[in-house]
């Protein structure tokens, strides 16, 4: 089973993903240039806040104080982790059709096992979509800004973000929070979930071989030489010695407690019919020993 770790790791703050990841001022200078420029000066609190008008000024004030203001995001840890890929356990010719189901069952669960451990599901979220929407509005509201003391006027106000996405944005900001704790609980040494999981199927490989022992102990048993085997005749007079029927689960039952050996309906069902005195009948799913 390869199940490994690379210790290198990186720290990175969210709000970076808000940005193109790209130089600004490109030959082609455009207004979506200018928004991602100015978005980036808003989330590392560098806005120009000068003005020739004094309203404009307080206005790019505020612009910067709402983004401030904003809660913020725990930093994502990223680590290179290794998901599990679990072994595929093969079938033996030898083995009983209980750890056949057994095993095929085991199987079905590890070979298709897969843990998410991409930290982009967090930036396609609608949460995170809903921050960087709000930013962006924000970024604009400076451009108008800008545009219109630029021209001697002062801004109208005509889409600053109202208080209902602004609480809208906050709210996305908390879940958001809560999702990058637990991409972070996930980039420890180990992922919880992959963990768990090595151990069930470390737990399965267990339990496939001790099943494997106790189906070979029992053949070995039911295998010996006749005159070491145990005298299922004898055993049946002295357990049974008028009924002409009882239940073979009841046969079962005593035959453990007299020689400690489990034995399986279909075994039991061949050594009481060789004895050619008695016979396993079916009723209803009910097995009963017959005296002939």
């Amino acid at each position: 089973m390869l199940a490994t770790t690379a210790p290198n790791s990186l720290v990175m703050n969210p709000t970076s993903m808000l940005v193109e990841m790209k130089s600004f001022i490109p030959s082609s200078y455009t207004f979506e240039t200018k928004i991602q420029k100015i978005k980036q000066e808003l989330l590392t609190s560098t806005l120009d806040c000068c003005a020739k008008d004094e309203t404009n000024e307080q206005y790019l004030y505020e612009m910067q104080d709402i983004i401030d203001h904003l809660p913020k995001l725990p930093e994502i840890q990223q680590q290179k982790l290794t998901i599990p890929e679990f072994d595929e356990i093969e079938v033996r010719l030898t083995d009983s059709v209980e750890i056949k189901k057994f095993i095929r069952k085991v199987n079905y669960e590890f070979l298709g096992f897969h843990c998410n451990h991409k930290v982009i599901d967090i930036y396609k979220s609608e949460e995170f979509k809903t921050y960087d929407n709000f930013v962006s509005l924000v970024a604009e509201c400076v451009w108008q800004i800008r545009d219109k003391d630029r021209r001697g006027k002062v801004w109208n106000q005509q889409i600053k973000p109202a208080t209902f996405e602004l609480k809208k944005t906050i709210y996305a900001l908390v879940i958001l929070a809560g999702q990058i704790s637990e991409y972070n609980a996930k980039m420890n040494s180990q992922c919880s979930k992959c963990k768990a999981a090595t151990r069930k199927y470390n737990y399965s490989v267990k339990e496939i071989e001790r099943m494997r022992k106790d189906h070979t102990d029992l053949k070995k048993e039911v295998e010996k030489p006749a005159e070491d085997k145990m005298d299922m005749l004898t055993f049946l007079n002295k357990n049974y010695p008028t009924a002409n029927d009882f239940l073979l689960s009841d046969v079962k039952k005593k035959y453990k407690e007299t020689f400690g050996i489990v034995k399986i309906f279909d075994i039991l069902r061949e050594e009481i019919e060789a004895t050619k005195l008695f016979k396993v009948m079916n009723h209803h799913n009910i097995y009963h020993v017959k005296r002939l």
